[in-house]
């Protein structure tokens, strides 16, 4: 397909006259003639009538015509989708995340944003555990991660340009606000140890999972020489959280998961601390390294418009 040949025919299918036609595309006459024969040979009809009162389109002309113009109207708009996906603002972004990583406001907020100002893009968002996005990066299969770490051996030998931390938060230990935990006066205030909690059954992520967040805490029971006790394993943060109002057990989570769920916070030492419905109550994970990081993954070659997202996410949490 000849652009060139269809934009000429349809100026003087338009103007019926080529000296009008030629004009408007800012071309002498010939130039304009020669690529009105390109185009009818090619195609094996004639296209216009002419003689000495003027041009008229042939009925092989009235047809083509119509399909001339919705040629160059597609081809307009797919040259503008192309320019737009260069530059980040349409096309389908494929975006990985870990459960935990889409309970914090500022991610909600950026991804909000990004969907008001960016219509064109068409964000697919995709579950998965930290480690699974790591691969589906790798393979090509998302755009871009959003992921709680620590990060796998795979990831932690990436060269910095393609992880990026935008947030750094302590664990909370969250229970029912009539657990006897919510009553200890001592507590307030300072957090709990592990060594504290060693009476209690928890409720964790299914290890089979294999999250980021069982992966930290089976570091940090280890460190601290203490052997938890499962009450149940689940495969859903929200059914993780829900079975802890329900008095199955505690657990351990980071703080912005608690305060998504409307936890009520018990201590100064979480910023921006909120009281929520009641329904939990969080108090801080009193150990050493009781922390987790919010990163921006990205892939080998990044596209413009999983670049726009990430900084949004990243600009998000600075305020």
């Amino acid at each position: 397909m000849d652009f060139r040949q269809t934009a000429c025919f349809v100026a003087v299918a338009e103007e019926l006259h080529f000296g009008r036609a030629a004009a408007r595309l800012n071309l002498s006459q010939p130039p304009l003639s020669q690529q009105i024969k390109g185009l009818e040979e090619r195609l094996g009809v004639r296209l216009f009538d002419r003689n000495r009162r003027g041009v008229r389109l042939t009925a092989a002309g009235e047809v083509y015509l119509r399909y001339a113009r919705q040629i160059l109207s597609l081809a307009e708009s797919g040259a503008d989708a192309a320019r737009r996906a260069g530059l980040g603002e349409a096309g389908d972004l494929r975006v990985g995340y870990s459960a935990s990583a889409l309970y914090s406001d500022p991610v909600l907020v950026a991804i909000a944003r990004h969907r008001h100002r960016h219509p064109a893009v068409n964000i697919r968002l995709v579950e998965h555990t930290t480690d699974q996005c790591v691969h589906a990066l790798e393979a090509g299969r998302i755009d871009l991660a959003l992921v709680r770490g620590p990060l796998p051996d795979l990831a932690r030998n990436w060269p910095d340009e393609r992880r990026t931390v935008v947030s750094r938060e302590g664990l909370a230990v969250v229970f029912p606000p009539d657990h006897p935990l919510a009553l200890a006066d001592g507590a307030l205030g300072t957090g709990l140890s592990l060594h504290e909690l060693r009476g209690e059954r928890f409720v964790i992520l299914a290890r089979r999972l294999g999250t980021a967040l069982n992966s930290l805490l089976d570091e940090l029971f280890a460190a601290a020489g203490v052997q938890p006790r499962i009450a149940v394993e689940t495969a859903e943060m929200a059914s993780l959280l829900g079975l802890v109002e329900a008095g199955t057990g505690v657990a351990i989570v980071p703080a912005a998961v608690a305060r998504q769920r409307g936890a009520r916070f018990e201590s100064e030492r979480f910023e921006g601390q909120r009281f929520g419905d009641g329904r939990l109550v969080a108090l801080p994970l009193r150990e050493p390294g009781a922390e987790m990081d919010l990163f921006v993954l990205w892939p080998p070659k990044p596209l413009p418009i999983a670049h726009r997202l990430g900084a949004a996410v990243a600009a998000a949490f600075q305020g």
